[in-house]
């Protein structure tokens, strides 16, 4: 817990101090004199409470002592402005005039005000206000350890994998969360849903790792998913097919050791598996319907792939996933001795799943869904990307509207 003291008597800012200390020995506490220097320190950084003495000067030995200072101080504090508003503000005083100075406008925003007497009385009520912040911050501690913020966050290596959300749904971009784009939804239950979604903006394990950990974090979805394209092991999908990562192998984790002619890498991936979890139901619901129960997306996907592709199917099937494009035919090789039923091939499922699983704030439940655009060989190009794109968002799409229970 961060405290911030601002009083203008170093006798009372160190007993404050000893308060704190009494109720929570961990507290980091700053203490300043006067209105300049609470100001100062609120634009540095966030404080859990602030307590502050309703009469000090704007600058300490320089003009009147007044509640003045404190007032305009108190307006900028809740005028939106580059000060961070501490999460709690006491007032304090001796002067039983200055309370009633405080405007209304300025005192309804205080948690309360405690008088200074002679007797000691003052410290009793001041921690007991220090232990219900105290309190409240483990509220929210575990709140954010256990409790859901937003309903749905979906997440793309790269921009163009996120494009067609922009169709779909209706983003606004997040004032507070650059990158992040709002909006809502309606679920199969015909209630309003709120979603966000982001593009990393570039591909790599690393990265989907870090930008999936730290905005599962914020957000604290219920649901989590992954959408883009990918590379398909040839003989167990089809270009155009749309793969649901059983499970995310991460193939080029282990050690290079020497060989004959060259070195060898020998795997030792940890395989992270959504089997058991309600994503994985609902994908084999998936995989069992068949592509035709969702509306337009076959049609969708022959108009934007120029025709090319024709029969695509919807597949649960484990993805290898590593810190760099696949082209050759060995590597693919390598992998499917990993296991035998590889379909899908990328470079951020792994980390994905991973922060999904591991993450510090109430866990998602959470899923990959991508679409084959090439065969992993050294022709591969561009051409299915939007296509592929376009099918993994109208299926993610499917889910969060047609299949999945929000409540």
């Amino acid at each position: 817990m961060k405290i911030l003291v601002v009083h203008d008597r170093s006798e009372i800012a160190s007993q404050i101090r000893d308060v704190v200390v009494g109720v929570s020995a961990a507290a980091a506490i700053d203490i300043v004199e006067d209105a300049v220097g609470a100001r100062d320190k609120l634009t540095e950084d966030y404080f859990d409470l602030m307590i502050i003495d309703l009469t000090i000067a704007n600058v300490s030995g320089r003009g009147e002592v007044s509640y003045q200072a404190v007032e305009g101080l108190l307006e900028e504090v809740f005028t939106p402005s580059r000060i961070f508003a501490p999460g709690n503000i006491v007032g304090i005083t001796r002067d039983p005039d200055a309370l009633k100075r405080v405007s209304t406008k300025i005192g309804s925003h205080l948690m309360s005000i405690v008088r200074e007497d002679d007797e000691g009385g003052w410290q009793t009520e001041l921690a007991d206000r220090i232990s219900y912040v105290q309190l409240s911050q483990r509220a929210r501690s575990s709140a954010w350890l256990t409790k859901h913020d937003y309903d749905l966050f979906i997440l793309s290596a790269l921009d163009k994998e996120l494009r067609p959300l922009q169709s779909i749904f209706e983003l606004s971009e997040q004032r507070g969360l650059p990158g992040v784009f709002d909006f809502v939804f309606n679920d199969r239950e015909g209630r309003v849903r709120r979603a966000a979604c982001a593009a990393i903006g570039r591909a790599g394990q690393a990265s989907a790792a870090a930008e999936a950990e730290g905005l599962i974090c914020q957000l604290r979805p219920k649901l989590a998913i992954m959408v883009g394209f990918c590379g398909g092991v040839e003989g167990k999908v089809q270009l155009g097919d749309i793969l649901v990562a059983e499970t995310a192998i991460d193939w080029d984790f282990g050690k290079w050791k020497p060989n004959a002619s060259a070195a060898k890498l020998y795997s030792r991936p940890e395989p992270i598996t959504i089997r058991g979890s309600t994503t994985h139901r609902i994908a084999r619901r998936l995989v069992d319907g068949g592509i035709g129960r969702i509306d337009g997306l076959q049609e969708g996907l022959f108009r934007r792939s120029a025709k090319e592709i024709t029969s695509p199917s919807i597949k649960l099937t484990p993805f290898a996933s590593g810190s760099a494009v696949i082209a050759d035919a060995n590597v693919l090789e390598t992998l499917r001795g990993l296991n035998e039923d590889i379909g899908g091939v990328d470079m951020e499922s792994y980390g994905f799943y991973y922060a999904s699983r591991y993450s510090r704030a109430a866990r998602a439940e959470f899923m990959c869904i991508k679409s084959v655009a090439d065969h992993c060989k050294p022709d591969k190009d561009d051409r299915l990307h939007e296509a592929c794109c376009y099918a993994s968002a109208e299926l993610a799409h499917h889910i969060v509207t047609r299949e999945w229970d929000f409540s």
